[in-house]
């Protein structure tokens, strides 16, 4: 019972004051501290309308190389997966032709003992 009294105090002190937010500063609380664009001089807001507008479009800009570049990388593996197939299709198709068939340089010998490249 105590350490949930103790558990209540504890909140309640850490309880948000419910009145206007105010920064400290040297000379005492400054209430400008809480301010929107309205507060600002007309050209302050202007410029960071600029800014946000800028940040907007350059995280847009980030999305789109995203976008593009998985798509490229995608298209890359695509096309070394299909290199791949084909390359082991026709060492397959070797092998079962020519029984001394050599993976490493893509030649089998010959009955007349003579190397030749599998076409």
């Amino acid at each position: 019972m105590a350490l949930l009294l103790g558990v209540a105090a504890h909140l309640f002190i850490l309880a948000p004051y419910p009145g206007i937010a105010r920064a400290q500063w040297d000379d005492g609380d400054r209430r400008d501290w809480n301010r929107d664009r309205y507060d600002y001089p007309r050209e302050d807001w202007r410029q960071r309308d600029r800014e946000r507008k800028r940040r907007e479009e350059a995280q847009a800009n980030g999305v789109v190389a995203g976008v593009v570049g998985a798509a490229v990388l995608a298209t890359v593996i695509a096309a070394a997966a299909k290199r791949d197939k084909e390359n082991r299709s026709r060492a397959d198709y070797c092998i079962s032709r020519y029984g001394n068939y050599n993976r490493a340089n893509d030649t089998y010998r010959a009955a007349d003992g003579y190397t030749y490249r599998c076409e």
